[in-house]
Order: C-alpha cells, then structure tokens, then sequence
C-alpha cells in the first residue's frame, strides 16, 4: 500500500501547470533536436487526447515529455483568463492543496506556489513557478511557459521541495469561437520507479487535470 502510494505522488510533478520560460523553452519545443523522439498517442479519452516522446535529461539520461491536446468552444482570451486566476487553480489542478501568487512582476510575468497534497507516510510536495507569457501579434496565439524555481523562497518543514519541472501552455485560435489547446511538460528530477509503472497513473491524472480545466473555462463563460 505505501509503494502505491508513493507511485501515486510521484505522478504530481507533471501537473504543476500553468506555469511557464526563456532559454529552455526552445528546447522543449524543437521536435527536431537531435535526441528528442516524436510524440506518440498514449491514450484518448473524453476529446482529450495524451502524447509522451523522450527526451534528454541530462547526458547520460533521458526523460518523458507529455503533451495534452483538446478543443474549446471559446476564444483565446477566455483560456488565458483562468490561466492568470490563481482562484482557480485548486478547482483543476487535481491533488493541489494550495496555489497562490507570491509576485507579480509585469502583466505577463509573476511567480507561484503551489503544494500538493499527498497521502500519508509520505510528505506533501510543492513548487515556486514562474510564468512567462508571449503573445504573436499576427495570430494572437499565446504562449504561457512555466518554470520552477526551486531557491526562490525557504523550504516548508515537511514539505518535499520538487526540484525540476518546465511545461508550456500553446493556446491558438482555429476558427471563430474555436480555440486548440496544448500542454507540454516535463521533469529532470530522476524518477523513483520505472516509466512502466509511473506512466499510466500520470496519464490519467493528466487526462482528469485538463478535463476539470476545460470545464472550468466553459463554466466562466456561460
């Protein structure tokens, strides 16, 4: 039971979401990197569909980058909004306990807390996110790319720290009214079990995650 849940907590580090960078970012991006997979389909479930590839950690390592994929009857602005509304965060993000805006430094950039709540024995998590947000002017697409900061603020006792985690938000307008949404993420913190256990839990948290969110936005604008 307590390795179940173990499992179960470490499929957490990939729902830090909205949150979002600078030099990595194009890393995390460039599909033709050398070393970098492509994105195959894992599983699809309620219009939500969820791709992982590898990709390289450190030199001698490699990592899984997922990707979500949906639609929205919406407009861009209408995603981005609830993005921005840490209110929100909690009624999505499943497992977090807490989030909130620890800085604000322009209207397109702030920094984040959010803890996740995680069963006993073991401890509850957090992470320190930066945001970033790039608009096209051309297409009004919007980035929002996200990266944890893990030395921006002290250590809570009994909180485990996440070390490493980056994910993007890709929000683009298809057609009146029609908004496609993607979500990138990853972690360079080693993992503790093997992908085969790991992944199923997370693809189904992930799948749960962006379907609260996309409920979440047609709620607010009903």
């Amino acid at each position: 039971m307590k390795t179940k849940i173990a499992i179960l907590s470490l499929s957490l580090f990939y729902f830090v979401s909205s949150g979002f960078k600078t030099e990595p970012e194009k890393d995390l991006l460039n599909k033709s990197k050398p070393g970098n997979s492509k994105f195959e389909l894992a599983r699809t479930s309620k219009s939500i569909s969820i791709f992982t590839r590898w990709i390289p950690a450190t030199e001698t390592r490699q990592t899984r980058q997922l990707k979500a994929e949906f639609y929205l009857d919406c407009f861009v602005k209408d995603v981005v909004a609830v993005l921005e509304d840490e209110s929100t965060y909690t009624c999505w993000m499943k497992a977090a306990k807490s989030y909130y805006r620890l800085k604000t430094v322009n209207e397109n950039q702030w920094y984040s807390y959010v803890q996740f709540s995680i069963p006993w024995p073991l401890n509850n998590q957090d992470c320190i996110l930066k945001y970033n947000i790039l608009e096209n002017p051309e297409n009004g697409q919007v980035k929002i790319s996200l990266k944890s900061e893990p030395s921006y603020m002290q250590t809570h006792k009994g909180v485990e720290r996440i070390s490493h985690m980056e994910a993007m938000w890709i929000i683009t307008q298809i057609e009146p009214s029609k908004t496609h949404v993607e979500y990138l993420v990853y972690s360079k913190q080693e993992p503790k079990f093997p992908t085969w256990i790991t992944d199923p839990l997370i693809q189904k948290n992930l799948l749960k995650t962006m379907d609260a969110l996309r409920s979440v936005v047609i709620n607010a604008n009903q």
